[in-house]
């Protein structure tokens, strides 16, 4: 079977790691890349990017030999050889360019979140069913191994009936995006699209769509949301507690934490404390749960697998990804009313369907 041929669109922090595995994944190969940083296109990688590491520092001379280069990704996109194009751009830029690889016959991974707004959203998954070319949103979390590890122990009913989840994802504010792109909140949405999402979408994987959301928040001058602390209701009495937020002080490092409590234990990760799972049933110690595995090499395996086989996405599917950007924004509107958002029957299945 022939290696799906990508075009990568934005070499920050999340093109470099996406880099780093295709570079020599059996089944993929990269034929294109494209950003408005001439010295990021000669492979000048040396600034140092990111708030951990996912090997998008690995190469501060990067191997493009053979690789087509471009400044836009109109451009990439025109490309023949491109079968994929892998959007890595600034949020306002995800539907836009995957609305015009789409409609260029390509496939298309985004990255989270899946679009500022939730009309965008839509205009995508209508863009891909159109033109039968496959959609997905690298929501990595899906894919990464201590969370998969957690879903498998509750799906498995190691825990009993879920009661409530926690969710933690905390870091000093981000410096390191191209001309911090990621602190200006007209573009990023601030750390509640940009960060918190990734716990948002979580949630809606683990337990479905609430019935209510309520949210505090810190708002810059600007209007972005740098922290969060919201609680989502659910219909059998369940609940979840999400914090998330960029503005705690440097040197500040980046944590995020994930508890799971059920009516016959408790399982848990921390990324400070190291990368087991803890699995609490009682006696004096838990179990450890030792996760293995690459989130971001998963997630692409699993594109490719949907891309080759012609299988829709669903594991994290279109549809979903725009409930977490709609979640995100109930968020944001309860903040900005101090009121809880209620999530009507004829709301929810709108947005499911």
């Amino acid at each position: 079977m022939p290696k799906l041929r990508f075009g990568i669109c934005g070499l920050g922090f999340m093109g470099r790691s996406h880099f780093a595995r295709l570079r020599d994944h059996p089944r993929a190969e990269i034929v294109a890349v494209c950003d408005r940083d001439p010295r990021r296109r000669a492979g000048d990688w040396q600034e140092p990017l990111g708030n951990l590491d996912l090997g998008a520092n690995a190469a501060p001379q990067a191997a493009l030999a053979g690789v087509a280069t471009y400044e836009t990704p109109e451009e990439l996109i025109a490309d023949p050889r491109v079968d994929a194009v892998l959007i890595t751009l600034p949020t306002p830029l995800h539907a836009p360019v995957a609305i015009a690889a789409l409609k260029a016959g390509k496939h298309v991974l985004t990255e989270k979140p899946m679009a500022a707004q939730v009309s965008e959203c839509t205009r995508m998954i209508e863009a891909a069913r159109l033109t039968g070319r496959t959609l997905m949103v690298a929501h990595c979390l899906r894919f990464w191994p201590q969370y998969v590890a957690i879903k498998q122990a509750v799906d498995e009913g190691r825990i009993g009936a879920v009661r409530f989840m926690t969710l933690r994802r905390l870091a000093s504010p981000p410096t390191y995006s191209a001309q911090n792109w990621l602190r200006d909140a007209a573009q990023s949405g601030g750390a509640l699209l940009d960060l918190h999402i990734h716990d948002v979408d979580f949630v809606h994987y683990m337990l479905g769509m609430p019935e209510a959301v309520y949210a505090r928040g810190l708002q810059n001058a600007a209007g972005g949301i740098d922290h969060v602390v919201a609680t989502y209701r659910y219909a059998d009495g369940c609940y979840a507690a999400l914090e998330g937020g960029w503005t705690f002080t440097p040197p500040w490092p980046f944590e995020m934490a994930i508890t799971v409590h059920g009516e016959r234990g408790t399982v848990t990760w921390n990324s400070t404390r190291g990368d087991d799972v803890l699995l609490y049933r009682g006696g004096t110690q838990p179990e450890t749960i030792r996760p293995v595995g690459d989130a971001l090499r998963a997630e692409l395996d699993y594109f490719i697998d949907c891309v080759s086989s012609g299988r829709p996405v669903e594991r994290c599917s279109p549809v979903s990804s725009r409930i977490s950007v709609a979640l995100a924004w109930l968020e944001r509107r309860s903040v900005e009313t101090g009121r809880t958002m209620q999530l009507s029957p004829r709301l929810r299945a709108a947005w499911e369907s």
